[in-house]
């Protein structure tokens, strides 16, 4: 199958061809999804499969009627790099010289070559643009170079294949052609040296050196170390703890009883918490444990093509089973193995559906399983994570598409470092530096970009009573942001620390009341949640009766209440997915698996590897004893050679110094048995280790049980059902049977949306339904996340009748989702209210102040989340990208209605034509509006033109946009949209591979680098570590290098608009030596305002945005204005040559041509660089030198060059120089041509001053204010000194040296 690029539309997902009612189990979620990927039109060059359909066999030859294989499948090979050897000179210059200004000096320099046209030697015509070219080039190739590199770093990463197996999807090998046999020989000659012998006799060892896959059969069947890019279609691979997927591979078995392993996303999705997926459901697979197996094993797959949605799959795999004395790779007939007609020869054929959960995507990571074994489906360009990805894109910043002009490196700020990852901000696009002073809109993802993805339990309400609002935990980031909007920059501090100090000894005093801690912290520096009545509630249970039943409707309140929250943490430590790993102590670590002699499951052993999927890669980094600075600048350098350059493993692709500085995680020493919880969601961890703080510690389970540790006693749970959650279920369920001790019987734990809870709750409930339906809004308006538990006593033939009807449904082909989602939707009603939890998902430090600096800057920022709602708008608040005062517009449902809210909220924003509700309050002028729509929502509108046009309409009104619950692909969609129809700058910035479409949408794209995975960072054109460095790059070095390269270009042209129309001559060496030193110093070193200013004042950046200080207008302005000097210089000295009689020669003749045009050629060479000056705004040392050294330049080359007699101006300096009318002719051009420069800069200034004259003015006031006090201190200090003795003049001395060192801080 081959693989095409095109700029139409994104491919639909299309369902499989065998069994088309064959749907995933979410629930239908992704319907719109799939039929939206097939609709919205894109320039997004996407990587699109033409293949329709796909059957992969197994140990099966293939029917006649499919033909023989044809070695259809892609390769695994990955190729990212946009040049090879051959393309590289041809498709170079055609991205070069499709620029404009390129073009033109190409143009201009073939021109110059013609004899009849121009005299001018053809090496200084072609000099400047062939150094440009050749620089740019090499720039481009170092580039690609480094692409190359991170290609052959995954291509060469290993896994363990199959071998000794005949992979009947391939043919087997052919001669090779004379042509490709030459180049065989031509490659193995210059790599000979890399080779390695392999000794024959050695064959078998299982060494270090990849194996080639073949259809040979040399031996028996065994699990080989292959390089990812030799990975084949139809092949099985064999995965070990910590191993990275080299391909999309449906899971046959694994370690675990239950079939089911753990994944890590986070090189996908940014997120580090472990998504269970599990094995086919079929026991004639589940057996396999070996390659003998492996072997033996016969199927065939009937599979969806390869499309981009990560969230569904569909195929179904056929099992057959032959008669025993048949061997099925003989010569035998199985024609009709696919028919419907039972072929005599097979023994049985068994159909098993397979979706999304059964499927492991290239890149997913194995955790906490030992071994798994799967048979691969898609490989190289057509998995699921490449389809997301388009190709490189060649991005040119805004001013470059217009003019051909690049700025330099941004990687020596040092506040731009992070300590923890120690990695600086990485440019690696070299060309788009001004586009980052014209951001109008930021694209960014949630989860590891906006938040640390690190979740603390903070509050809970349990039976209409909340525990933790008692100050003692730290305040949320919400709740200080609301503080701070309401009473300006002052907010509440808190308790005093003796109160937190009482409150946490009471805590400890009550608990150990209760039991002895063993899995629960004593360390407050671990905990967000003490309140001691949680253990004050839990201590009145002791008056029960000794018989351990437990009755609901106690009479006693106490005892009710302790029931109640005995059952809430118990649900907690239940109800869940999460695993468990036991640290006894900080030295333990994690064992490694050996590779040595261990090709079968049966002869490996429960510990992890150490095998690394890539080869090492040696870094030498700076020595620990370095100085900090230096440090950082070395780490600085040496990140920006090796930011594209490959990592040494797969598993943990960060960048080079990442795994180094990387701090380790604390160890609480106050526990004698640490267990570190690893979960799907990071909800869930925080929620279980809440549990375990408070004496419900869950110590692990097995596929029948779990165990949870109650206050020092070990109690077992047998796990009876486990209904998942989804998006559309929105809630999770666990039927367990309790332990005798605690009253035996079985019980659903259940917990979820409180939407979702309250309508399953049983009556009589009402007055509790409405304390925790209150105290919930109490927690959302803290910023914090919540889900309602409540639970469920099952009668015995209650259950097993219902048991019955959900086997029934799971084990259903035809609409199985939707019959599970039935079953469980009927027994998870008459629930028992419990109360609620509530959770904060901890900022980034310094997002909420980045957020407003960057909105006051004029900048709109969109997040583009696959986070549900009502996470997202949490979020939202917690950063202040949404605020109380804003109006939130949300848009959410099916299409009818989703229409009809969106024309709703365009009525009363636009157009005005709205229906008024009574519960609709009127829309006023002042008023803040944010847009919140979810991935579905989104789906109709962008599929509707019209609609598509009033969302860009709309996009000026709103402060903030929030989308939620979208694909990775939406998200670019999102950004082209408003990219291509506002015609405005955008950035984008993530950290997962599922931003990876985004970040080359938008104009420039930021990856956040560090804990979560690089693939976001490989793509991008800037890589930082923490979102907070956003504001510096934009705010700072944006605006300064928009203003840099905006004056640059115009000094650029204007200087060669005043030279061009009164000078016919020097003109190579007029752009080489004679001015080109100001305009490059002017783009690369000047500032408007210090980086103090340009943080303090963000409203100055919003000149980028506006293009204030480079468009078309501005270009005429200065072009005109290059005009008028040109002929105020021109026609001066013509009235002082061809008019006036006094001006004569040395030989005394009267002067002509030569003294004309040399005397207008060093006027407008002083002219073009005084220009310089007066628009730069920062005079430093540099541009000092530059300037003087020009303006010397000129009349010492004048005056050399004049001395010999061969050369046409011999003598003109001494006559030049020594004539006052030389001078006064060039001081009075001087003046007439800046005039008006002046006087339109100073009115303009004056009386009609933008947001930079204002800080300029104002930072000139600070300066005059900061002399004016220091005038004022010295001569303090000299009356002081005249009145105090020379003892008490030295104390004094000092404390003034300490005072000014402290203002000078704070200035």
């Amino acid at each position: 199958m081959t693989t095409t690029t095109t700029n139409i539309t994104l491919l639909p997902a299309q369902e499989a061809i065998s069994e088309k009612s064959l749907s995933s189990e979410n629930g239908g979620v992704n319907d719109s999804r799939n039929k939206y990927l097939k609709r919205t039109k894109s320039k997004i060059r996407n990587r699109i499969p033409i293949c329709k359909d796909r059957q992969i066999f197994v140990n099966i030859p293939i029917p006649d009627r499919k033909g023989q294989p044809k070695g259809k499948y892609v390769s695994n090979k990955i190729v990212t790099s946009k040049y090879n050897i051959w393309t590289f000179l041809p498709k170079n210059l055609f991205e070069q010289f499709r620029r404009a200004a390129n073009m033109y000096f190409l143009i201009m320099a073939v021109l110059g070559m013609i004899p009849a046209i121009s005299t001018n030697s053809p090496v200084l015509t072609l000099l400047p643009l062939s150094t440009v070219v050749f620089l740019t080039a090499c720039k481009d190739a170092v580039e690609d170079l480094n692409r190359h590199q991170i290609d052959d770093k995954y291509n060469s990463a290993t896994c363990y294949l199959l071998q000794n197996f005949i992979n009947v999807n391939y043919p087997d090998q052919k001669k090779l052609s004379l042509w490709k046999s030459l180049l065989l020989r031509i490659n193995l000659f210059f790599n000979w040296n890399k080779l390695k012998p392999r000794n024959p006799q050695n064959s078998n060892i299982n060494d270090d050196i990849p194996f080639k896959p073949s259809n040979e059969i040399n031996g028996q069947p065994d699990f080989k170390k292959v390089m990812w890019k030799d990975v084949r279609v139809g092949d099985f691979l064999f995965l070990k703890n910590g191993d990275a997927v080299p391909a999309d591979a449906i899971i046959l078995s694994t370690s675990e009883q239950n079939g089911t392993c753990y994944v890590e996303t986070k090189d996908l999705d940014g997120e580090t918490n472990l998504k269970p997926r599990r094995c086919v459901s079929t026991d004639a697979l589940n057996h396999i444990k070996s390659p003998e197996d492996c072997s033996k094993a016969m199927f065939w797959v009937d599979s969806e093509p390869p499309n981009s949605n990560l969230f569904s799959y569909n195929a179904k795999l056929t099992v057959v089973s032959v008669l025993p004395e048949m061997d099925p790779l003989q010569d035998q007939d199985f024609t009709s193995i696919t028919s419907e007609n039972q072929n005599p020869r097979i023994k049985s054929k068994t159909a098993i559906p397979v979706d999304i959960n059964n499927l492991l995507l290239r890149a997913h990571v194995i955790r906490n399983t030992e071994w798994v074994i799967a048979i691969t489906v898609f490989t190289g360009i057509e998995t699921k994570i490449m389809l997301n990805s388009g190709e490189t894109p060649s991005k040119r910043s805004r001013i470059e598409k217009e003019m051909n002009q690049e700025a330099f490196f941004i990687y020596n700020d040092l506040e731009m470092w992070d300590d923890d990852a120690e990695i600086p901000c990485v440019p690696k696009s070299w060309n788009l530096s001004d586009d980052l002073g014209q951001i109008e809109y930021i694209f960014s993802d949630k989860t590891g970009t906006l938040t640390r993805n690190i979740m603390e339990f903070r509050q809970c309400s349990i039976g209409g009573k909340v525990y933790g609002r008692n100050g003692w935990a730290d305040k949320t980031d919400a709740s200080i942001g609301k503080e701070i909007a309401q009473g300006g920059n002052k907010f509440n501090e808190g308790i005093s620390d003796n109160k937190k100090n009482e409150i946490w000894d009471q805590y400890l005093l009550e608990m150990k009341n209760i039991f002895n801690p063993k899995y629960s912290s004593t360390d407050p520096n671990f905990l967000t949640f003490v309140d001691p009545d949680i253990f004050k509630d839990l201590r009145a249970e002791k008056t029960i009766d000794e018989d351990g039943e437990f009755n609901i409707d106690d009479n006693l309140d106490k005892q009710k209440k302790a029931r109640l929250v005995r059952e809430f943490f118990t649900l907690l430590a239940v109800c869940h997915t999460v695993v468990v790993d036991k640290i006894t102590n900080e030295s333990d670590s994690e064992k490694s698996i050996s590779d040595k002699d261990k090709t079968s499951v049966d002869d490996i052993q429960s510990d992890q590897t150490n095998d690394p999927n890539l080869n090492p890669v040696e870094e030498k980094l700076s020595p620990n004893n370095s100085p900090f600075n230096l440090r950082k600048v070395k780490h600085s350098i040496s990140n920006i050679k090796s930011s594209f350059k490959g990592f040494e493993s797969v598993a943990s692709l960060v960048s080079p110094s990442a795994n180094k500085g990387k701090k380790s995680d604390p160890i609480d020493k106050t526990l004698v048995h640490n267990l570190v919880y690893k979960a799907e969601s990071p909800d869930e961890a925080a929620l279980v280790s809440a549990a375990k703080n408070v004496g419900f510690a869950f110590l692990g389970r097995t596929t029948e049980s779990m165990t949870i540790d109650i206050f020092g006693q070990e109690h077992v749970f047998d796990i009876l059902n486990v209904l998942e959650f989804n998006s559309s279920r929105k809630r999770m369920s666990i039927i367990v049977r309790r332990p005798e001790q605690l009253g035996g019987g079985i019980v659903l734990f259940c917990k979820g949306a409180d939407n979702i809870i309250f309508e399953r709750l049983a009556n009589g409930q009402e007055e509790l339904i409405e304390k925790t339906s209150a105290d919930i809004d109490d927690f959302s308006n803290e910023g914090l996340r919540t889900l309602t538990l409540a639970y469920r006593v099952l009668n015995e033939s209650y259950y097993n009748s219902w048991s019955s009807k959900y086997q029934e449904a799971s084990t259903s082909i035809h609409d199985r989702s939707s019959r599970i989602d039935a079953c469980s939707d009927e027994i998870e009603r008459e629930l028992i209210l419990l109360g609620a939890t509530a959770i904060e998902d901890k900022l980034q430090e310094g997002v909420p102040d980045c957020i407003a600096s960057l909105r006051s800057a004029g900048i709109k920022i969109w997040v583009l989340t696959g986070d549900k709602l009502e996470t997202a708008i949490n979020i939202g608040f917690a950063a202040h990208l949404l605020t109380k005062e804003m109006r939130l517009w949300i848009v959410k449902g099916k299409k009818d209605t989703v229409i009809k809210q969106f024309e709703n909220v365009y009525a009363s924003l636009i157009s005005g034509n709205v229906e008024q509700k009574d519960d609709m309050e009127p829309v006023h002028p002042d008023d803040t509006h944010a847009f919140i729509i979810d991935g579905s929502a989104l789906t109709h509108l962008l599929d509707d033109e019209k609609a598509r046009q009033k969302i860009l309409e709309l996009s000026d009104r709103f402060h903030s946009v929030i989308c939620c619950r979208v694909s990775p692909l939406q998200k670019a969609l999102v950004v082209e949209l408003v990219r291509t129809g506002k015609r405005s700058t955008t950035l984008a910035i993530g950290d997962g591979a599922n931003d990876v479409s985004m970040i080359q949408a938008a104009n420039v794209g930021v990856g956040i680098s560090g804990q979560e995975g690089v693939q976001a960072a490989m793509a991008a054109d800037y890589n930082i570590a923490q979102f907070r460095y956003l504001n510096k790059l934009l705010l700072v070095h944006g605006h300064w290098d928009y203003m840099r390269i905006s004056e640059m270009i115009l000094n650029f042209f204007y200087k060669n608009v005043i030279w061009v129309f009164p000078v016919l001559c020097f003109v190579q060496l007029y752009n080489l030596f004679f001015t080109v030193a100001p305009v490059v110093v002017l783009g690369t070193t000047d500032q408007s305002v210090s980086a103090l200013y340009c943080l303090k004042y963000p409203i100055i950046y919003s000149l980028g945005i506006r293009k204030m200080r480079y468009s078309k207008k501005l270009f005429a302005i200065y072009f005109l204005d290059g005009i008028w000097q040109s002929l105020v210089v021109y026609f001066t000295f013509y009235s002082i040559y061809s008019i006036s009689t006094n001006v004569t020669t040395s030989e005394g003749y009267d002067a002509g041509n030569i003294e004309f045009s040399t005397a207008v050629a060093i006027t407008v060479v002083v002219i073009a660089n005084l220009s310089v000056c007066f628009n730069t705004y920062r005079w430093s040392w540099i541009t000092w030198a530059v300037i003087t050294v020009e303006l010397v330049f000129i009349f010492v080359y004048v005056l050399m060059y004049g001395l010999f007699p061969e050369s046409p101006i011999y003598g003109i300096a001494e006559q030049l120089f020594s004539d006052g009318i030389f001078w006064f002719g060039m001081a009075f051009s001087i003046l007439l041509s800046g005039l008006p420069r002046y006087v339109i800069t100073f009115a303009k200034q004056w009386f009609y001053p933008d947001d930079l004259d204002i800080v300029r003015q104002i930072r000139a006031s600070d300066i005059i204010a900061k002399k004016k006090a220091r005038k004022e201190e010295l001569k303090n200090q000299k009356t002081h000194q005249k009145i105090i003795p020379p003892i008490l003049q030295v104390i004094d001395q000092s404390d003034n040296d300490i005072i000014n060192s402290v203002q000078q801080t704070n200035d």
